[in-house]
């Protein structure tokens, strides 16, 4: 029996709607894919420069948005009373736990900065878990420089974007974050933050330190989407000695070549989307044989 199409209105928009969201998405991910290779040419170029004291940095106005990356050495005493944690899928040796953030009082001058002071698996990362790890009052060290400026989901997609829950002085403290977010966190300290914070370093003149920050990994897909994925995942072989914690570990970001198969995914689901939208409409004609 042929078949022969036959128009149908809602199926063409139904169709053609989730056909454009899907072009969209992977315009997107275009997007990404160049954000992210001029985010490696901007790493590479910002770590051949030589560490310098953090407040140096500071005080000169022009360097504010080239701080990004930056190796910088600090040092001050740290404010565990108002210590944070941000939710880590997967940390080190790919195993599930959090990011302890600390407020620090940078040596010589009045202002606070946030401190990425490591990893901690899963289990340990309760207000009183955490005590037995801040047992250095002080710290002076190496740091990476890094901002809160993330991937940004298109608008239409927003809503599949975890948010953290709302804070304020009148709002109970959040202790658990989905990611560093310094505009929100600041609102319930008890004093102003710098608008960037410091990932610890134990090895400053890593040879290798850009590709322990853009790397694949198993939590890559979760970066890319810009979703956090399960909140549970397992956490065995974890049981190095206690003072060996916080870890320190870089929040890595998957490379530009993760978000191209992204382009052409979203791209063939587009194209997937029409043809069975025309299919859909080819009907069968009773009137022959």
């Amino acid at each position: 029996m042929a078949r022969r199409f036959r128009f149908s209105l809602g199926t063409t928009l139904i169709c053609g709607l989730l056909a454009l969201g899907m072009v969209r998405a992977s315009l997107w991910q275009w997007e990404r894919h160049l954000e992210k290779q001029a985010l490696i040419s901007k790493l590479n170029e910002t770590l051949k420069l030589e560490p310098a004291p953090l407040l140096t940095l500071l005080e000169n106005p022009l360097l504010g948005p080239s701080l990004q990356w930056r190796r910088v050495s600090f040092s001050g005493t740290y404010d565990f009373e108002h210590e944070v944690i941000v939710r880590r899928n997967r940390g080190a040796r790919d195993r599930a736990g959090v990011h302890v953030i600390t407020p620090l009082k940078v040596d010589g001058s009045e202002r606070y900065v946030l401190v990425d002071r490591g990893f901690l698996p899963l289990g340990r990362e309760t207000r009183d878990s955490r005590k037995r790890y801040q047992n250095q009052l002080r710290g002076t060290a190496f740091g990476l420089v890094k901002s809160t400026m993330g991937p940004k989901l298109p608008a239409a997609l927003k809503f599949l974007e975890p948010q953290d829950p709302p804070v304020g002085s009148d709002k109970p403290w959040n202790d658990l974050w989905i990611r560093v977010d310094i505009q929100k966190m600041r609102q319930q300290l008890p004093y102003p933050v710098l608008p960037v914070y410091l990932e610890y370093m134990d090895n400053p003149d890593d040879p290798l330190l850009a590709s322990r920050i853009v790397k694949e990994g198993s939590a890559g897909r979760n970066d890319v989407l810009a979703l956090t994925g399960q909140k549970q995942v397992e956490n065995f072989d974890m049981q190095s000695p206690e003072g060996q914690y916080p870890i320190p570990l870089f929040d890595t970001t998957p490379p530009p070549d993760i978000h191209l198969g992204y382009v052409y995914e979203w791209a063939f689901m587009a194209l997937l989307t029409l043809g069975i939208g025309l299919i859909a409409q080819m009907k069968r004609d009773s009137r022959g044989h």
